[in-house]
């Protein structure tokens, strides 16, 4: 399993310089940790009860998700932003992969739990360092 990733020195390189979204930013990850409690196993196919309780953590994160995205767009607003229209077609796209993977889960599509403990990471990991690191340079230009 990899290291968790509110390690100081790893959550570094995600910072983008806006308080409030770097901290939902560091939730996000926290909250991705809750996937290896319900399925201990990453990599093997999930049991029924490991299916049920993955269902709920995927739920929890895609909500968060929302409200994450509902905050940084309106930061983005705020500062009229020329990139808004980019992030909220890859917001939609997260999420629509996401209620994808729900569903999935749902209709009992065998999965190991680390196929959407890497997709939530690395989708992330990406786009924070692709689309919100440029996004916190502007900001911080352009804050009221």
């Amino acid at each position: 399993m990899p290291p968790s990733l509110n390690l100081a020195g790893f959550i570094k390189e995600y910072v983008i310089g806006i308080p409030e979204l770097d901290e939902q930013h560091e939730t996000f990850f926290t909250m991705l940790d809750n996937i290896a409690d319900v399925a201990p196993d990453l990599y093997k196919p999930l049991d029924d009860d490991e299916a049920d309780a993955l269902i709920d953590v995927v739920g929890e994160l895609r909500e968060y998700a929302l409200l994450h995205f509902r905050t940084e767009e309106g930061c983005m607003r705020e500062v009229e932003y020329p990139g808004l229209d980019k992030q909220k077609e890859a917001h939609n796209r997260f999420i629509t992969d996401v209620i994808r993977m729900e569903a999935d889960l749902l209709n009992g599509t065998a999965m190991p739990a680390i196929k959407v403990r890497n997709f939530m990471h690395d989708w992330y990991r990406d786009h924070i360092l692709g689309l919100d690191k440029p996004f916190g340079e502007f900001y911080s230009k352009n804050k009221p």
